[in-house]
C-alpha cells in the first residue's frame, strides 16, 4: 500500500512539474491535487489496516 501511495506522491510531482511548463490553465494543478489526495487516501487506509491487525 504504501508503495502505491509513493507512486501517487511520484505522479504529482510529474504532475506538478508539467503544469509548471504549461500555460494552458489549472487543470494540470487539479491532477496534482488529485494525486495527492489519492496518496493521502492510501496512508490512511495503510493505517486503518495496520490498527485492526
Amino acid at each position: 500500500m504504501n508503495t502505491m501511495a509513493c507512486r501517487a506522491v511520484a505522479q504529482a510531482g510529474l504532475s506538478a512539474a508539467t503544469a509548471s511548463l504549461d500555460d494552458e490553465g489549472a487543470w494540470p494543478l487539479l491532477l496534482v491535487a488529485g494525486w495527492l489526495t489519492t496518496a493521502a487516501d492510501l496512508t490512511l487506509e495503510q493505517t486503518l489496516l495496520d490498527s485492526f491487525v
